[in-house]
Protein backbone atom coordinates (compact mmCIF):
# COMPACT_ATOMS: atom_id res chain seq x y z
CA UNK A 1 0.00 0.00 0.00
CA UNK A 2 1.21 2.98 -0.69
CA UNK A 3 1.82 6.08 1.97
CA UNK A 4 -0.88 8.00 1.06
CA UNK A 5 -2.87 5.40 0.80
CA UNK A 6 -2.31 4.28 3.97
CA UNK A 7 -2.34 7.69 5.66
CA UNK A 8 -5.93 7.91 3.71
CA UNK A 9 -7.00 5.09 5.72
CA UNK A 10 -6.10 6.23 8.79
CA UNK A 11 -7.89 9.64 8.23
CA UNK A 12 -10.83 8.13 6.95
CA UNK A 13 -11.33 5.82 10.24
CA UNK A 14 -11.00 8.71 12.14
CA UNK A 15 -14.00 10.89 10.41
CA UNK A 16 -16.08 6.68 10.24
CA UNK A 17 -15.43 5.91 13.69
CA UNK A 18 -18.31 7.78 15.38
CA UNK A 19 -20.62 6.82 12.54
CA UNK A 20 -20.16 3.27 12.89
CA UNK A 21 -20.51 3.36 16.50
CA UNK A 22 -23.60 5.50 16.00
CA UNK A 23 -25.38 3.14 13.73
CA UNK A 24 -23.78 0.27 15.63
CA UNK A 25 -25.79 1.22 18.89
CA UNK A 26 -28.64 2.42 16.73
CA UNK A 27 -29.24 -0.91 14.70
CA UNK A 28 -29.05 -3.21 17.50
CA UNK A 29 -31.60 -1.30 19.72
CA UNK A 30 -34.16 -1.54 16.60
CA UNK A 31 -33.60 -5.07 15.82
CA UNK A 32 -33.68 -5.71 19.74
CA UNK A 33 -37.37 -4.38 19.49
CA UNK A 34 -38.05 -6.41 16.48
CA UNK A 35 -37.18 -9.69 18.20
CA UNK A 36 -39.34 -8.47 21.46
CA UNK A 37 -42.25 -7.67 19.86
CA UNK A 38 -42.06 -10.28 16.60
CA UNK A 39 -40.26 -10.54 13.47
CA UNK A 40 -41.29 -8.05 11.10
CA UNK A 41 -43.38 -6.05 12.75
CA UNK A 42 -42.41 -2.87 11.09
CA UNK A 43 -40.72 -3.81 7.97
CA UNK A 44 -41.22 -1.48 4.90
CA UNK A 45 -40.92 -2.58 1.82
CA UNK A 46 -37.37 -3.64 0.10
CA UNK A 47 -38.17 -2.01 -3.17
CA UNK A 48 -39.13 1.42 -1.28
CA UNK A 49 -35.63 1.76 0.34
CA UNK A 50 -34.11 0.77 -3.14
CA UNK A 51 -35.48 3.85 -4.87
CA UNK A 52 -34.71 6.58 -1.85
CA UNK A 53 -31.32 4.82 -1.40
CA UNK A 54 -30.84 5.61 -4.64
CA UNK A 55 -32.05 9.08 -4.78
CA UNK A 56 -29.85 9.69 -1.76
CA UNK A 57 -26.75 8.30 -4.00
CA UNK A 58 -27.42 10.79 -6.50
CA UNK A 59 -27.58 13.54 -4.24
CA UNK A 60 -24.09 12.61 -2.64
CA UNK A 61 -22.41 11.84 -6.04
CA UNK A 62 -23.82 15.30 -7.40
CA UNK A 63 -22.58 16.99 -3.64
CA UNK A 64 -19.12 15.37 -3.04
CA UNK A 65 -18.45 16.23 -7.28
CA UNK A 66 -19.00 19.91 -6.03
CA UNK A 67 -17.23 19.67 -3.54
CA UNK A 68 -13.60 18.02 -5.04
CA UNK A 69 -14.07 20.36 -7.72
CA UNK A 70 -14.20 23.63 -5.07
CA UNK A 71 -11.10 21.69 -3.44
CA UNK A 72 -9.07 21.04 -6.73
CA UNK A 73 -9.85 24.44 -7.85
CA UNK A 74 -8.24 25.96 -4.35
CA UNK A 75 -5.42 23.50 -4.83
CA UNK A 76 -4.76 25.35 -8.45
CA UNK A 77 -4.91 28.28 -6.96
CA UNK A 78 -2.53 28.00 -4.45
CA UNK A 79 -0.03 26.24 -7.51
CA UNK A 80 -0.43 29.49 -8.93
CA UNK A 81 0.80 31.54 -6.09
CA UNK A 82 3.76 28.90 -6.05
CA UNK A 83 4.82 29.53 -9.70
CA UNK A 84 3.87 33.41 -9.71
CA UNK A 85 5.99 34.34 -6.50
CA UNK A 86 8.96 31.68 -7.56
CA UNK A 87 9.08 33.91 -10.64
CA UNK A 88 8.54 37.14 -9.53
CA UNK A 89 11.37 36.71 -7.43
CA UNK A 90 13.75 35.12 -9.77
CA UNK A 91 13.09 38.67 -11.92
CA UNK A 92 13.89 40.99 -8.75
CA UNK A 93 16.77 39.11 -8.04
CA UNK A 94 17.75 39.31 -11.89
CA UNK A 95 16.63 43.23 -12.45
CA UNK A 96 18.29 44.48 -9.71
CA UNK A 97 21.37 43.13 -10.37
CA UNK A 98 21.96 45.63 -13.44
CA UNK A 99 21.87 49.36 -12.02
CA UNK A 100 20.84 50.64 -15.88
CA UNK A 101 17.47 49.68 -14.92
CA UNK A 102 17.21 52.45 -12.41
CA UNK A 103 16.81 55.95 -11.76
CA UNK A 104 20.36 57.61 -11.57
CA UNK A 105 19.21 58.42 -7.63
CA UNK A 106 18.11 54.74 -6.77
CA UNK A 107 21.58 52.95 -7.73
CA UNK A 108 23.00 52.69 -4.82
CA UNK A 109 22.02 49.54 -2.32
CA UNK A 110 19.95 47.51 -4.84
CA UNK A 111 20.93 44.33 -3.44
CA UNK A 112 19.53 45.11 0.10
CA UNK A 113 16.76 46.99 -1.88
CA UNK A 114 15.92 43.63 -3.65
CA UNK A 115 16.31 41.90 -0.41
CA UNK A 116 13.39 44.12 1.21
CA UNK A 117 11.44 43.39 -1.40
CA UNK A 118 11.47 39.17 -1.13
CA UNK A 119 11.27 39.96 2.37
CA UNK A 120 7.92 41.68 1.71
CA UNK A 121 6.94 38.91 -0.82
CA UNK A 122 7.46 36.42 2.16
CA UNK A 123 4.88 38.98 4.21
CA UNK A 124 2.76 38.86 1.84
CA UNK A 125 2.47 34.71 1.30
CA UNK A 126 2.25 34.49 5.41
CA UNK A 127 -0.56 37.17 5.60
CA UNK A 128 -2.26 36.03 2.77
CA UNK A 129 -2.10 32.31 4.40
CA UNK A 130 -3.41 33.73 7.73
CA UNK A 131 -6.50 35.70 5.70
CA UNK A 132 -7.28 32.16 4.55
CA UNK A 133 -7.45 31.00 8.17
CA UNK A 134 -9.29 33.26 9.48
CA UNK A 135 -6.42 35.49 11.12
CA UNK A 136 -6.51 38.52 9.96
CA UNK A 137 -3.99 40.45 12.43
CA UNK A 138 -1.87 38.02 13.15
CA UNK A 139 1.18 38.84 15.84
CA UNK A 140 4.19 39.57 13.77
CA UNK A 141 7.82 39.11 14.53
CA UNK A 142 10.74 42.02 15.23
CA UNK A 143 11.99 41.76 11.63
CA UNK A 144 8.36 42.16 10.24
CA UNK A 145 7.18 44.97 11.81
CA UNK A 146 10.69 46.72 11.02
CA UNK A 147 9.51 46.79 7.47
CA UNK A 148 6.27 47.56 7.86
CA UNK A 149 7.57 50.70 9.49
CA UNK A 150 9.64 51.41 7.52
CA UNK A 151 7.24 50.90 4.18
CA UNK A 152 4.78 53.10 6.11
CA UNK A 153 2.39 49.63 5.92
CA UNK A 154 -0.56 50.89 7.84
CA UNK A 155 -1.53 47.52 9.63
CA UNK A 156 -5.05 48.28 10.55
CA UNK A 157 -6.12 47.92 6.91
CA UNK A 158 -6.54 44.60 4.71
CA UNK A 159 -2.72 43.61 5.28
CA UNK A 160 -1.79 41.52 2.06
CA UNK A 161 -3.42 44.16 0.30
CA UNK A 162 -0.85 47.20 1.91
CA UNK A 163 1.85 45.38 0.82
CA UNK A 164 0.87 44.65 -2.75
CA UNK A 165 0.83 48.83 -3.04
CA UNK A 166 3.66 49.19 -1.24
CA UNK A 167 5.65 47.06 -3.47
CA UNK A 168 4.17 48.32 -6.66
CA UNK A 169 5.00 51.60 -5.66
CA UNK A 170 9.02 50.63 -4.97
CA UNK A 171 8.91 49.31 -8.14
CA UNK A 172 7.29 52.16 -9.82
CA UNK A 173 9.47 54.88 -7.98
CA UNK A 174 13.08 53.12 -8.65
CA UNK A 175 12.86 51.68 -12.11
CA UNK A 176 14.03 54.28 -14.90
CA UNK A 177 12.19 55.24 -18.03
CA UNK A 178 14.03 53.28 -20.34
CA UNK A 179 13.46 50.08 -18.19
CA UNK A 180 10.07 49.57 -19.04
CA UNK A 181 9.98 46.03 -20.27
CA UNK A 182 11.56 45.24 -16.97
CA UNK A 183 9.28 47.31 -14.57
CA UNK A 184 5.95 45.70 -16.94
CA UNK A 185 7.47 42.45 -16.09
CA UNK A 186 7.24 43.18 -12.68
CA UNK A 187 4.21 44.71 -12.65
CA UNK A 188 2.33 41.84 -14.71
CA UNK A 189 3.08 39.19 -11.74
CA UNK A 190 1.91 41.79 -8.94
CA UNK A 191 -1.38 41.88 -11.08
CA UNK A 192 -1.63 37.52 -11.05
CA UNK A 193 -0.82 38.36 -7.05
CA UNK A 194 -4.24 40.04 -7.34
CA UNK A 195 -5.75 37.63 -9.12
CA UNK A 196 -5.10 34.77 -7.14
CA UNK A 197 -5.90 36.40 -3.84
CA UNK A 198 -9.44 37.26 -5.16
CA UNK A 199 -9.81 33.89 -6.24
CA UNK A 200 -9.04 32.78 -3.09
CA UNK A 201 -11.09 34.80 -1.20
CA UNK A 202 -14.10 33.85 -3.75
CA UNK A 203 -13.83 30.02 -2.53
CA UNK A 204 -13.25 31.16 1.01
CA UNK A 205 -16.08 33.75 1.38
CA UNK A 206 -18.63 31.74 -0.84
CA UNK A 207 -20.82 29.43 0.99
CA UNK A 208 -20.79 26.01 -0.04
CA UNK A 209 -24.33 25.63 -1.18
CA UNK A 210 -25.63 25.82 2.41
CA UNK A 211 -29.13 25.05 1.90
CA UNK A 212 -28.48 22.34 -0.25
CA UNK A 213 -26.08 20.93 1.81
CA UNK A 214 -28.66 20.94 4.82
CA UNK A 215 -31.24 19.00 2.73
CA UNK A 216 -28.53 16.49 1.88
CA UNK A 217 -27.98 16.02 5.89
CA UNK A 218 -31.63 15.46 6.82
CA UNK A 219 -32.15 13.31 3.35
CA UNK A 220 -29.03 10.78 4.34
CA UNK A 221 -29.97 10.75 8.32
CA UNK A 222 -34.03 10.35 7.54
CA UNK A 223 -32.36 7.19 4.90
CA UNK A 224 -30.32 5.82 7.31
CA UNK A 225 -32.78 6.10 10.13
CA UNK A 226 -34.90 3.73 7.77
CA UNK A 227 -32.65 1.74 7.09
CA UNK A 228 -33.32 -0.88 9.45
CA UNK A 229 -36.80 -0.68 8.54
CA UNK A 230 -36.02 -1.81 4.98
CA UNK A 231 -33.94 -4.88 5.61
CA UNK A 232 -34.92 -6.09 8.83
CA UNK A 233 -33.16 -9.62 10.12
CA UNK A 234 -32.25 -12.17 8.29
CA UNK A 235 -33.47 -15.32 8.75
CA UNK A 236 -31.03 -17.40 6.99
CA UNK A 237 -31.68 -21.09 8.00
CA UNK A 238 -34.30 -20.13 11.00
CA UNK A 239 -34.60 -18.62 14.03
CA UNK A 240 -31.98 -20.33 15.59
CA UNK A 241 -29.62 -20.31 13.26
CA UNK A 242 -27.87 -17.00 14.65
CA UNK A 243 -27.62 -15.54 10.92
CA UNK A 244 -29.89 -13.16 11.37
CA UNK A 245 -27.12 -10.94 13.11
CA UNK A 246 -25.61 -10.90 10.34
CA UNK A 247 -28.40 -7.45 9.45
CA UNK A 248 -26.77 -5.32 12.17
CA UNK A 249 -22.92 -5.35 10.18
CA UNK A 250 -24.70 -5.20 6.73
CA UNK A 251 -26.57 -1.90 8.41
CA UNK A 252 -23.55 -0.46 9.77
CA UNK A 253 -21.62 -0.71 6.48
CA UNK A 254 -24.40 0.98 4.06
CA UNK A 255 -25.15 4.12 7.17
CA UNK A 256 -21.98 4.37 7.46
CA UNK A 257 -21.22 4.93 3.86
CA UNK A 258 -23.76 7.29 3.30
CA UNK A 259 -22.66 9.34 6.39
CA UNK A 260 -19.22 9.43 5.98
CA UNK A 261 -19.90 10.33 2.18
CA UNK A 262 -21.93 13.25 3.03
CA UNK A 263 -19.43 14.28 5.94
CA UNK A 264 -16.28 14.06 3.29
CA UNK A 265 -18.30 16.32 1.39
CA UNK A 266 -18.46 18.80 4.08
CA UNK A 267 -14.81 18.80 4.38
CA UNK A 268 -13.86 18.80 1.12
CA UNK A 269 -16.12 22.12 0.51
CA UNK A 270 -14.00 24.22 2.89
CA UNK A 271 -10.61 23.65 1.55
CA UNK A 272 -9.03 26.68 3.35
CA UNK A 273 -10.02 25.09 7.06
CA UNK A 274 -7.44 23.52 9.03
CA UNK A 275 -8.51 19.92 8.63
CA UNK A 276 -7.14 17.06 7.40
CA UNK A 277 -8.87 16.92 3.76
CA UNK A 278 -8.15 21.11 3.55
CA UNK A 279 -5.67 22.08 0.98
CA UNK A 280 -2.39 22.05 2.62
CA UNK A 281 -1.52 25.60 2.22
CA UNK A 282 0.77 26.03 5.51
CA UNK A 283 3.26 23.51 3.42
CA UNK A 284 2.41 25.20 0.17
CA UNK A 285 3.43 28.75 1.94
CA UNK A 286 6.52 27.11 3.80
CA UNK A 287 7.91 25.44 0.49
CA UNK A 288 7.50 29.39 -1.14
CA UNK A 289 8.96 31.04 2.02
CA UNK A 290 12.10 28.72 1.87
CA UNK A 291 12.58 29.89 -2.03
CA UNK A 292 12.46 33.18 -1.41
CA UNK A 293 15.06 33.00 1.32
CA UNK A 294 17.51 30.62 -1.30
CA UNK A 295 17.29 33.75 -3.44
CA UNK A 296 17.82 36.09 -0.86
CA UNK A 297 20.94 34.48 0.67
CA UNK A 298 21.72 35.27 -2.74
CA UNK A 299 22.32 38.93 -2.44
CA UNK A 300 24.00 39.09 0.87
Amino acid sequence: MIKTERQGLIHLLKIATPFIIITTVYTIFVLALEEYFGDHIYKISGQIGSVFGLAVAFFLGFRMNSAYDRWWEARKIFGELTNNTRSFVAKIYAYYGNEQHFKENKQNNLNLKAQKIIKLSILYIRQLKNEMHNNLHPTFDRQSIELFTEFKINTENKISNEILLVITKDIEDNFATSARIEKGDLMQHINRFYDIQGKAERIKNTPFLMIYSAFTKLIVSFYVILIPLFIGDIDLGGEESGFEFLAVPIMVIISTAFLTINKLANLYGEPFSENKTSVTIDDICKTIEQNCNEVCDKLK
